[in-house]
């Protein structure tokens, strides 16, 4: 066969290619991103991860150079939006900002959630939530034990269940103290907010959205593993020795497979919204902790924290429903 000059010109770009490496998928990743990505958030608009997600999207198209879109896809605390990006083409263009509790607590409660921290790339965490357990600010008792001294004496006292988790936790520490519990079912921050703020229960679990009322609730513990920023006196319910602590913290998912570089670019870019003047101005204005975690820092808290938390509901007993 006689060779003609787009022949020689394909087989050298080849030979090229070949031997220094440079495919088609590397250049892509070196060149990501070239487009707009689309951003999830596993909440409705206006809540607390919703305005942090907003915010870190901020700095991720600054730092990448292309729009950040974000899009609320709720439902089953997160597990929809989570189901898109694992059928998501792994190129760095569908992302999830959500708090990691759809992969360490979601599953040990709902039979449909059965992700694992395997099924997503980790570029990294940015906040935390401060989970605590709080009081109405007029209750005679400021801390756990006090609490717990006061229940005994008052049979059949009333808290606020906004979730399964929190009705697990506070049924575990009942029966360990023989405590006799009624529990009121609330929608949301906002509604167990005003439970406290309108004296019906004797204490709540939030997720941090109490800390805006700081003349009206007081924290009697905090529900993760160690002290939280805005009450750093406040011992953790470990502390008091009860293991029940779970840390939940939010940041961006991607779908498994992923290329590791751009794991790594846009776990960079997120680290920028530590230091990011607007970013702080959001979170702090909601005095939401930024704790950043980059892509292994992140997959680590992710391993630790699925094994940790499964066993914490096992042990109490709690199966998928």
């Amino acid at each position: 066969m006689k060779l003609n000059r787009r022949h020689l010109t394909v087989a050298f770009a080849a030979l090229f290619l070949g031997t220094t490496g440079l495919t088609g998928p590397v250049l892509a990743q070196e060149d990501y991103p070239t487009k707009p990505i689309s951003m999830l958030v596993g909440y409705n608009a206006g809540g607390q991860t919703d305005l942090v997600a907003r915010a870190a999207a901020q700095v991720l198209s600054a730092e990448l150079g292309q729009p950040i879109n974000v899009i609320n896809r709720p439902g089953a605390g997160g597990a929809v939006a989570a189901r898109e990006v694992t059928q998501a083409e792994p190129d760095g263009y569908t992302m999830l900002f959500h708090a990691n509790s759809v992969v360490n607590a979601e599953p040990f409660l709902m039979k449909r959630v059965n992700f694992t921290p395997d099924d997503f790339e980790w570029a990294g965490f940015i906040t935390a939530y401060q989970v605590s357990l709080a009081a109405p600010a007029s209750a005679p008792y400021d801390d756990l034990d006090e609490f717990i001294a006061w229940g005994k004496e008052n049979p059949g006292f009333s808290v606020a269940s906004l979730s399964p988790t929190a009705r697990m936790m506070m049924n575990e520490i009942a029966k360990k103290e023989g405590l006799e519990v009624n529990y009121v079912p609330v929608k949301g921050g906002g509604d167990m907010v005003n439970t406290l703020l309108g004296n019906q229960v004797a204490a709540a679990y939030s997720g941090g959205i109490h800390v805006k009322y700081p003349d009206q609730i007081k924290t009697l513990a905090t529900l993760t593993t160690y002290r939280q920023p805005s009450w750093p006196d406040v011992k953790s319910i470990e502390e008091y020795g009860y293991p029940l602590a779970m840390d939940s913290r939010a940041g961006v998912m991607l779908p498994k497979g992923t290329p590791q570089e751009i794991v790594q670019k846009i776990s960079d870019a997120l680290a920028k919204a530590e230091t990011d003047e607007t970013f702080l101005k959001v979170t702090g204005s909601a005095a939401i902790p930024v704790m950043y975690m980059n892509a292994q820092e992140a997959r680590a808290e992710m391993d630790r924290t699925y094994k940790v938390h499964g066993e914490i509901f096992r042990k109490a007993g709690i199966e998928p429903q």
